[in-house]
């Protein structure tokens, strides 16, 4: 029995076996930890592929770097104890893993499971369910799942939290992947360890649905502001808001054995300089999304003190948000013209350490819907930008706001400040507004009242039409995105990419969105967002998923 359904063979059997069994069952006593993504420090980091996988092809991972084997440590095996302590720039905004924050990712994985989980091949491996039936039309998934397992208050899991989990996930309103839960349209309990997803039509993203459903606590989520409980690895020990949360070993964990460590601790340090400071002093074991120059630093210092992690293949890009609802953006003229102002290799090579790659379109290059020859469609041209401005009627240019908040991830704030410099010289004096995360989400998310915004957008490595529907940059008025951009032919092409299997069609449908997007500029991708880590030496075992969320049951210090 293959342990693991991969999403190529999903797609082959639905359309090529009527009335056949679609899925094999996923079957595996327990999950196997992801494959580390770890780098010596003195290593060189890999170069993103320059085309896409061929549209047979199950997706690849895109080029990070890998950990070399290291017997004599496996040998000894994992020791036991210690305090890992995590340092990042962002916050806790509240206990809910769907609410998919930069500031949330650090605790998924320590707190809750899924029912299966990727690997960096997308392919599906058991977690909370240990198999799973996909029915012969592919519109019911049916799943087994692992007994024994407890929640941290010590109630036994069953599938009325899966159905709870799903119900939480569609209508919460930070639940950023909502739409893709709402293809749910019934689950169905016929006993303490069988659930049944019913949806009305076949769903490619299926997987990532899988992936991405978090199992929260029915009894407790209401207090998520505070607290949180769930089946994972470690549980809540304390929490101080805008400062630290730590967690402590959860005895009953269902993973016998794991976790290895004493205590997992997140920090808040909102300044990014001062996140390589605390780890070269020895404050704090790990940081994420430091400044690209202290990767290259302490990537290449001498003594191997530090190992360098690049993270989750393409799980997001830099971009610029606008509003099109607002004159003069709502012209989609102006809109390309700010396009064209984007001086996206100069972003990468100042400011990305060129560890990055300059793009202008939807999907990274791992992705069968990146398309090669469509790179390059929008470029860096003043003069074509000014050109466009005239066609709109504003060569004389206009004023406007772009806001950031640096605080949100590196990087941020320095595409706002070179775009800044690039839109004067076509005449559109843009007021940079640097403000804190909170505020930067309550404007983008709340009151969507945004001009211009330097953002990342997430989900761009998962099934395109999960990037569609589970990022909402890519969102429509109707669905609460910040651009408000409104299209009935956008709308009717992601409606037909999310209802149909077939590949090749697919691809079409991908194409054709993203030449509209070219055209209708709503956002606008300027690099991918590598989401780097920094490690202490002694820090082993280090993995993520596709979102980044560390593994941190996984994790061992050899000190």
């Amino acid at each position: 029995m293959n342990p693991e359904l991969r999403r190529r063979d999903f797609l082959k059997l639905t359309l090529g076996a009527a009335g056949a069994a679609l899925g094999q069952s996923c079957a595996q006593a327990t999950p196997p930890a992801p494959a580390s993504t770890q780098q010596p420090a003195t290593a060189k980091p890999a170069q993103v592929p320059a085309a896409p996988v061929p549209a047979t092809a199950a997706p690849a991972p895109t080029a990070v770097p890998t950990q070399a084997p290291a017997a004599a440590t496996k040998a000894a095996g994992p020791k036991r104890g210690g305090t890992f302590t995590l340092a990042r720039t962002d916050r806790i905004v509240e206990f809910n893993p769907f609410s998919l924050l930069e500031g949330h990712y650090h605790y998924q994985r320590a707190l809750y499971n899924t029912l299966g989980r990727y690997d960096f091949q997308l392919n599906l491996q058991p977690d909370l369910a240990e198999k799973w039936d996909i029915s012969p039309d592919g519109k019911t998934v049916t799943f087994k799942l692992r007994q024994g397992v407890k929640f941290h208050t010590g109630r036994e899991f069953t599938s009325d939290d899966v159905k709870a989990s799903v119900q939480f996930g569609q209508t919460n309103e930070r639940s950023i992947m909502a739409s893709l839960f709402k293809t749910i349209k019934q689950v169905e309990t016929p006993d303490k360890f069988t659930v049944a997803f019913k949806f009305d039509t076949v769903n490619p993203g299926i997987f990532d649905l899988i992936d991405a459903l978090w199992i929260i606590d029915k009894n407790t989520i209401e207090d998520r502001a505070k607290t949180a409980v769930g089946t994972g690895p470690f549980k809540l020990d304390k929490y101080i808001p805008s400062d630290r949360a730590e967690f402590v070993p959860f005895a009953d964990y269902w993973e016998k054995g794991k976790p290895y460590l004493d205590r997992y601790v997140i920090r808040d340090i909102p300044d990014v300089a001062a996140l390589a400071l605390n780890l070269e002093s020895g404050a704090v074991d790990s940081i994420y999304r430091p400044s690209f120059l202290d990767v290259v630093r302490l990537r290449d210092q001498a003594g191997g003190k530090f190992t360098v992690d690049m993270g989750a293949p393409g799980p997001s890009q830099f971009d610029i948000a606008v509003n099109c609802k607002q004159p003069p953006l709502d012209n989609k003229k102006v809109r390309q013209a700010i396009a064209w102002s984007i001086d996206r290799e100069r972003f990468v090579k100042s400011v990305l350490q060129s560890i990055s790659q300059a793009t202008c379109l939807i999907w990274p290059p791992h992705s069968w819907a990146y398309f090669k020859d469509l790179q390059g469609k929008i470029g860096y041209d003043l003069e074509k930008a000014k050109s466009l401005l005239k066609e709109a009627g504003l060569a004389s240019g206009f004023e406007t706001e772009l806001l950031v908040s640096s605080k949100q991830g590196f990087g941020l704030g320095e595409l706002a400040v070179m775009l800044q410099a690039d839109l004067k010289k076509i005449g559109i004096e843009a007021k940079v507004l640097d403000v804190e995360p909170a505020q930067y989400t309550a404007r983008m998310q709340t009151k969507r009242d945004i001009s211009l915004a330097s953002h990342t957008y997430g989900r761009a490595g998962r099934d395109p039409g999960t990037t569609l529907t589970g990022a909402i940059s890519w969102y429509t008025e109707k669905e609460g995105s910040w651009t408000r951009f409104e299209s009935p032919e956008y709308v009717r092409l992601r409606s037909e990419l999310q209802s149909t299997l077939d590949r090749d069609k697919r691809v079409s449908l991908c194409r054709q969105i993203q030449e509209l997007m070219l055209d209708e500029c709503p956002t606008i991708p300027v690099a991918l967002s590598q989401r780097p880590w920094i490690n202490a030496s002694y820090v082993k075992d280090f993995s993520v998923n596709l979102d980044n969320s560390p593994y941190v049951g996984n994790f061992w210090l050899d000190r």
